[in-house]
């Protein structure tokens, strides 16, 4: 039998630069009071905020783990193998979930939003709700 048994980890992108890894977090607008955790190969990274987040590692490869936070809560992991290489910035894009039963989006591209339609469908339902209540009230 010929093939992988597991799909092969997405090839991020290595541009010439610093030592490390950019990890660039991304988050719906409207989501508010919700932070990023990142941990390199166990260790959590302090100080991560939304957008591009410089992480010195030495070259090699490391377990990158991006998680989104509330309240203390960490939610939609994801984790990632990612390869250093020596005078190289690996870049990786996370996009935290709109629902926190989901899994964020981890890649070598910036990634679309997971459960942004299901969020789209609940919000249109509870405006037609209130449309229709209002309706019964007149």
């Amino acid at each position: 039998m010929t093939g992988a048994a597991f799909p092969a980890a997405p090839q991020f992108r290595a541009v010439p630069g610093q030592t490390g890894v950019v990890v660039h977090t991304r988050k719906l607008p409207i989501a508010f009071g919700i932070g990023a955790r990142v941990r390199v190969d166990g260790f959590e990274v302090p100080h991560i905020t939304w957008g591009a987040n410089f992480v010195p590692v030495p070259p090699g490869t490391h377990m990158l783990t991006v998680e989104t936070t509330q309240w203390g809560m960490g939610y939609g992991s994801n984790h990632a193998s990612v390869q250093v290489f020596p005078g190289h910035t690996t870049e990786v894009h996370y996009s935290a979930p709109a629902q926190i039963y989901m899994k964020g989006a981890l890649g070598a591209e910036r990634q679309a939003t997971p459960g942004v339609a299901l969020s789209y469908v609940a919000l249109a339902f509870c405006v037609l709700l209130v449309v229709a209540w209002i309706a019964l009230a007149i």
